[in-house]
């Protein structure tokens, strides 16, 4: 099982120059990719946002590369002369208008725009790629190792919790008892105060009641509970992305405590079925993170 939280960083040096490669992911309902990568290689962002969908299928991914030239790269500064005596012809019309004393230097010239710009050659993107494409595989695989490390994190969290769903269901089941037979119980006797005389139809009478202690029966949610909390603990062993599936059983562990809660007279298996709420609620934040 996997966070959807992680970093990943990978640098590689080769004659082409030097590729690095920052990935940091939070989570996100799907899978979200942005990058930032130098100028030059803006054509390959199809080619990195393929290469992190192949292994990450969840989650909000930021890719964030830089390129460095090698050192003895032929890099040209070439000097725009038209562009510096044209600077120049208006530097010293702005020095007459405004009699200013200072001069006009060659270091004033070379800061302006375009009169000295580096020349790059350009890209090749066949040349490129394979060194990009490698250096961002394997800060894919730190990404993952972190992610699937708080996975694991989250993992016993989530098993210590489960426990404690199972532990409350069980103290509900033993306090809930006969809760149907006390239920009938009371109900009679209610109706034999209010009831001045026999009942007419005691037959149907006795129907109304069974069918009301049925409702107040909570059996069937406290097994459905158990059962959720199996499944739940299934999935969480299972290798592929899972986060989508234990947030579906939760809403079911959400619904059963609420009935539950609705359902029972006794303050015990309220007071449990509350913290069960509470549990589960704790689970759905943490699995809020998982892929």
């Amino acid at each position: 099982m996997n966070s959807m939280t992680g970093f990943g960083r990978a640098e590689k040096i080769s004659k082409v120059g030097k590729f690095t490669v920052e990935l940091s992911s939070v989570n996100n309902r799907f899978l979200e990719v942005s990058t930032r990568l130098p100028r030059p290689f803006f054509a390959l962002e199809h080619k990195v946002k393929e290469l992190v969908g192949k292994r990450v299928s969840r989650g909000k991914i930021h890719v964030f590369v830089t390129y460095e030239e090698p050192a003895d790269a032929p890099g040209k500064y070439p000097i725009n002369i038209s562009a510096a005596r044209a600077y120049y012809r208006q530097l010293k019309a702005l020095k007459k208008d405004l009699k200013l004393a200072e001069e006009i230097t060659l270091a004033h010239l070379l800061m302006l725009p375009e009169v000295g710009t580096p020349e790059q050659e350009g890209f090749n993107q066949d040349v490129i790629w394979p060194d990009l494409e490698r250096v961002a595989d394997k800060a894919l695989t730190e990404l993952i190792k972190m992610r699937k490390k708080e996975g694991l994190a989250l993992a016993r969290d989530l098993s210590e919790r489960l426990k404690c769903l199972k532990k409350l269901t069980r103290n509900i089941v033993a306090n809930a008892g006969d809760a149907v037979l006390e239920f009938r119980e009371r109900l009679t006797e209610r109706i034999a105060q209010a009831v001045d005389g026999p009942v007419a139809d005691s037959n149907r009478l006795e129907e109304e009641i069974a069918i009301m202690a049925e409702r107040a029966d909570i059996a069937e949610e406290c097994t459905r509970m158990l059962s959720h909390v199996s499944q739940f603990t299934s999935a969480l062993k299972q290798p592929e992305a899972i986060g989508k599936r234990l947030n579906f059983i939760l809403q079911e562990m959400n619904r059963e405590a609420n009935t539950i809660a609705s359902k029972s007279s006794k303050i015990e298996v309220t007071r449990d079925a509350m913290s069960m709420k509470e549990e589960v609620e704790k689970m759905r934040e943490q699995v809020q993170n998982i892929e």
